[in-house]
């Protein structure tokens, strides 16, 4: 099998003739979203241009574990970018209904948002902080002191722990970092050192699946374009994905110190 071709670019109206033609030429485009096509879910210059020139193509594996696939496209086309659900792939949403199909009849606690709440009883899943089987770790803005010591305790007493994400935080307005999903995990593996999780989110493959299945696409026919050295870029160089590195939007605050994105 040919080496993946590894392009860069400083962002996305920076795309030289290469990358260019790369996408152009693939048959599926996996797009990152936040850092990448978007900073704090508004379009960054030149995402709407890539989203009408590839058309289907296009598709977004994102480590977000705030929304799910259909709320994020709506906001997504009220700000220009149209990219409808089904062609959205997001770590919240994808940890929840693994779990859904790993663990059934499982207890679980959820430390999410109230949309993953909803996907989870959807789901099949029976929430509950009381004697929990599993604990879902995401980013949960209303997250509470309190609740986060119940699933100490739980996890300290052998609850299993699935992760939506390992990134530490996520750019916010003026470029201000935002606490995210790895962070709390780092605080929970604190206190609990013995607890071996399951991150769901990129770096992992099953994003990365989920969008080739969805295009019937092999790996080496398709291109992910991220700003993440790490969890965009050479994690899909592993699985045979040609690449687009949008480095000039990168920082320091990832778990490996490359850039931390959805």
């Amino acid at each position: 099998m040919s080496h993946p071709v590894s392009l860069d670019a400083p962002d996305l109206t920076g795309l030289g003739r290469d990358a260019l033609g790369l996408l152009n030429d693939s048959e599926l485009v996996i797009a990152d979203l936040d850092g990448s096509l978007a900073v704090g879910l508004v379009p960054v210059a030149g995402a709407a241009d890539l989203a009408a020139r590839l058309g289907h193509r296009l598709v977004i594996a994102s480590n977000n574990s705030t929304h799910t696939s259909t709320q994020l496209s709506r906001v997504l086309v009220g700000c220009g970018l149209e990219i409808p659900s089904g062609r959205i792939f997001l770590a919240g949403e994808t940890a929840v209904r693994e779990v859904a199909r790993r663990y059934r009849n499982a207890r679980v606690m959820l430390l999410g948002s109230v949309a993953l709440a909803e996907v989870a009883t959807a789901a099949g899943l029976v929430l509950s902080d009381a004697k929990p089987d599993v604990v879902i770790l995401a980013r949960d803005l209303e997250l509470s002191f309190a609740r986060l010591q119940r699933a100490v305790d739980a996890l300290a007493g052998g609850c299993t722990l699935v992760v939506s994400n390992p990134d530490l935080t996520h750019p916010g307005p003026g470029g201000l970092p935002q606490i995210e999903t790895g962070s709390l995990l780092a605080l929970v593996s604190a206190a609990v050192p013995k607890v071996f999780p399951i991150i769901i989110g990129k770096p992992e493959r099953l994003l990365f699946d989920a969008a080739l299945a969805y295009a019937g696409a092999d790996p080496s026919a398709a291109v992910m374009v991220g700003d993440n050295l790490s969890t965009d870029i050479e994690s899909a160089r592993r699985l045979g994905l040609n690449t687009v590195w949008l480095r000039g939007r990168r920082h320091g605050n990832s778990p490996d110190a490359t850039r931390s994105a959805n």
